[in-house]
């Protein structure tokens, strides 16, 4: 069992195509064809071309409105359908399109009310998408499955196997893939979802196989482009995920994401000066939390500038407490500008779990070792090759059994490494395979054990809330836990997003 990541309701609207009408005139096929594919900016910018020339073209119309709800433009969408209704528009497809809106405007009920007796698949579509707005998974689920039961829709079919891919029900996913292969097996979401249940089952050569695939069917497509750039970075091929990359740019230049993974891989490769060079005059406006703002600290950091780079990994931990990278390069930067005290009192909550890869061992010995204390010879000993080595396996195996929700292989492995002291990291991740194999009591003790071994952690927090929540168990101090996340971590968007699941699902 995974926490659920939950798209947000602009993502999960791939399209409305079953809205007003069943079909439109020939000129419109290429702006269907870029909806079906996402690329609703080209789509809006067809559109209007269209309409200047047809100003009344209700086929037009009805591809506008449904395309500026799927890129989450209210104001937009609504004078669309204004449009639409001055020109005579009425029915059932007319109160999908005011149910898309409404739901895009955060008022679900009045969506669901919009469409109460109309029962064509994208109604079962924006029943579904309301009712995870409300944290009402099982109502989604049902909502989804009768959709699916009333005809072969693309967008249902994509939105409800996104769904499935969010709360971790692999098997339901790949069920909904095979009936999209069977009715649109040639979609650009078809080819991508296959990646993206591949990369969900911790297959990666199969995920980046059907990447591949993807980006040579629709090579103007950036997204899959990044992703198996993303993928191929995973990997440690850094030349394959470049040479993706480079193609991507000469797509969309300029795009931050591109940017992003561009400023990784030069940091994968060493090239701290490139770095530097690229981001140095956008310095004021970097979140020092970002991806962005830690290569930019730690190309510092290598180039010798140690105090400028300490001053910016203290405002990312200030930012971001929870996050481990954060928190070894603010160590390790304080141990670049001597202060070996502070370093230790950094690294080593880090360094205490079984799970710290060797990188934060060596940090964290090296700062022990500096500021005189004792435990410098227990890191040194779990430095070792061969203890490392097995211990490395370890992890690598209780993680893919994870990925592939082998819950039974997840809790063997994470029991095994949990002999060997009590660990947060480790309980945590025994809550979710004990969750998964159907045992709330242990699932709970082990999660709560997590959060007793740091309380003040947002993550402890939020682990131990979603458990409850994932097994409908003690739903009121789930509310409480994600209560107490969001004072600490107000930035967190998963946390807010269960929060608000947590408040429905209590009543």
């Amino acid at each position: 069992m995974k926490a659920a990541v939950r798209p947000s309701l602009a993502a999960l609207a791939f399209a409305l195509l079953g809205g007003c009408g069943d079909s439109e005139p020939a000129p419109f096929d290429k702006a269907r064809a870029d909806f079906a594919a996402q690329d609703y900016q080209a789509v809006r910018t067809r559109l209007f071309a269209a309409l200047e020339q047809e100003p009344g073209n209700r086929e037009a119309l009805v591809l506008l409105a449904r395309t500026q709800i799927a890129l989450g433009d209210a104001e937009a969408a609504e004078r669309a359908i204004a449009r639409l209704e001055t020109a005579g528009e009425k029915g059932a497809g007319l109160k999908r399109l005011k149910a898309g809106l409404v739901l895009l405007r955060g008022r679900a009920s009045e969506a669901i009310a919009l469409i109460v007796n109309d029962f064509d698949t994208d109604a079962w579509r924006l029943r579904a998408e309301a009712y995870l707005a409300m944290g009402d998974d099982k109502a989604a689920a049902e909502a989804f499955a009768r959709g699916m039961q009333a005809g072969n829709d693309l967008p249902l079919a994509v939105a409800y196997a996104r769904f499935a891919l969010a709360v971790g029900d692999l098997s339901r996913c790949d069920m909904i893939l095979s009936k999209m292969r069977d009715f649109a097996s040639n979609s650009y979401n078809t080819f991508v979802l296959a990646g993206d249940l591949a990369s969900a089952r911790g297959e990666t050569d199969r995920a980046i196989a059907a990447y591949r695939r993807t980006v040579a069917a629709y090579p103007d497509k950036v997204p899959p482009m990044l992703t198996l750039a993303n993928a191929y970075a995973g990997q440690g091929k850094v030349d394959e995920a470049m040479a993706v990359l480079e193609k991507a740019r000469k797509v969309a230049p300029g795009d931050p994401a591109l940017e992003g993974l561009r400023i990784r891989l030069l940091a994968e490769k060493g090239e701290w000066e490139t770095i530097r060079f690229a981001l140095q005059g956008r310095e004021a406006g970097l979140d020092p939390s970002s991806q962005l703002g830690l290569a930019y600290g730690e190309a510092l950091l290598r180039l010798g500038q140690a105090e400028q780079a300490r001053v910016l990994f203290s405002r990312a931990v200030l930012l971001d407490p929870a996050n481990p990278h954060c928190r070894m390069m603010l160590g390790e930067a304080l141990l670049a500008t001597g202060d070996s005290r502070g370093a230790w009192k950094t690294l080593e909550p880090l360094s205490a779990s079984q799970l710290a890869p060797a990188a934060v061992l060596e940090l964290a010995e090296k700062a022990a070792r500096a500021s005189g204390d004792p435990r410098a010879g227990a890191l040194q000993a779990r430095l070792d090759p061969r203890r490392i080595k097995a211990t490395l396996e370890l992890i690598e195996k209780g993680q893919a059994a994870l990925d592939r929700q082998d819950w039974t292989e997840a809790r063997s492995v994470y029991t095994r490494l949990l002999v060997r002291g009590e660990d947060a990291e480790v309980l945590g991740r025994l809550a979710w395979a004990s969750a998964g194999l159907g045992l709330p009591r242990d699932a709970i003790a082990y999660a709560d054990r997590a959060l007793a071994q740091d309380a003040d952690n947002p993550a402890y927090m939020h682990s131990a809330a979603l458990v409850r929540l994932e097994l409908g168990v003690d739903l009121a101090a789930a509310r409480k836990l994600l209560e107490a996340a969001a004072e600490a971590e107000p930035r967190n968007a998963d946390i807010a997003r269960d929060l608000q699941k947590a408040k429905a699902a209590a009543g």
